[in-house]
């Protein structure tokens, strides 16, 4: 009996499924060992990180000097 392209996507579909349950029981089982929670409130994820003199101009020339240092890079002849 020979497959169909039906049953090839019925097949990847069911592989795929198992993966993704499989991960999901991985990541559950390491957040309960580190001991995460989950969130209740919006407001518990927002940061207070930002200077207010700090324009976003200043922002992303920090964040693109970080993202520099330490990489050496050659310019084309």
């Amino acid at each position: 009996m020979s497959r169909t392209a039906d049953d090839e996507l019925t097949s990847d579909s069911s592989a795929s499924s198992e993966m993704i349950q499989k991960a999901r029981k991985r990541v559950l089982e390491l957040a309960e060992q580190q001991g995460v929670k989950p969130v209740e409130r919006f407001e518990d994820l927002l940061g207070d990180f930002w200077l207010e003199e700090e324009s976003i101009d200043d922002f992303i020339a920090t964040v693109r000097a970080w993202r520099n240092e330490g990489v050496a890079r050659e310019l084309p002849e």
